[in-house]
């Protein structure tokens, strides 16, 4: 009999689509494999800015090669040229930085050093001072050093720590913290989160009775939120308002 329009003999009673592949296992169970598509894992919030201009010097020439070599992948040239263009500025602040903060270790070890000296003058011209008042407190006063406060207990626990800040540390990975000290405060305790400053989780990284801490340990780049608290006898006060920065 005739093939029906479209259709070819494979033998004198079987006909067959020319838009079929016949593959020799005819099994309409069969499904074909699918595979996943490849994609990229940048992690660019994790990167730190030295690492994002490496990450651009690597990519740039083997987006946009130079002649005659052609690029892997099509249509790239303009965005190529782009990201070179931002590379450049990057690096240049980058290394800006990078060369201002060393001198800025060399400026800070010669203002610790400096004020000790003038701590230790202090100390020493208040003992002269005290040696010849001989606690008569307007003497005392009229020295411009301030007097001591009278002893008082508390009755309650201190306030909420005012203006918490985070400044970059000397080191990569490292923030500095420093709030106001409050009264009826006999030590300090600071939390650190990284993933939500409302629900945390809070993590304690300082209980110390300086009103600041050296925040250490860190991954460059990623944004850290801190809290303080003070406490007394009476117990710890309130967390003071959560301060945010990017790790350096």
């Amino acid at each position: 009999m005739p093939a029906p329009k479209g259709f070819f003999y494979d033998s004198p009673t079987a006909f067959y689509d020319v838009g079929l592949v016949y593959d020799g296992d005819i099994n309409p169970t069969q499904t074909t494999k699918k595979h996943k598509m490849a994609s990229f894992n940048l992690g660019l919030s994790r990167k730190n800015p030295t690492q994002l201009v490496a990450l651009g010097e690597l990519v740039v020439p083997k987006l946009a090669p130079a002649a005659p070599a052609t690029p892997p992948v099509p249509n790239m040239a303009a965005k190529a040229a782009t990201l070179a263009t931002k590379t450049t500025a990057a690096k240049t602040a980058n290394d800006e930085y990078e060369a201002a903060k060393a001198q800025l270790v060399v400026l800070k070890q010669l203002r610790d050093a400096t004020a000790d000296d003038l701590r230790d003058e202090h100390n020493s011209v208040s003992k002269a001072v005290e040696s010849e008042a001989k606690g008569d407190p307007v003497m005392l006063a009229a020295s411009g050093y301030p007097l001591a406060a009278d002893s008082t207990s508390s009755t309650q626990p201190p306030g909420q720590v005012k203006n918490l800040a985070l400044t970059a540390g000397d080191n990569p990975g490292t923030l500095d913290a420093t709030f106001d000290p409050e009264d009826f405060a006999k030590a300090y305790e600071l939390q650190i989160a990284t993933v939500d400053p409302v629900t945390g989780p809070w993590v304690t990284h300082c209980s110390q009775t300086a009103s600041r801490c050296e925040i250490t340990g860190q991954t460059s780049g990623q944004r850290v939120w801190a809290r303080a608290r003070a406490i007394g006898s009476n117990g710890p006060g309130p967390w003071s308002d959560p301060a945010t920065k990017i790790v350096p």
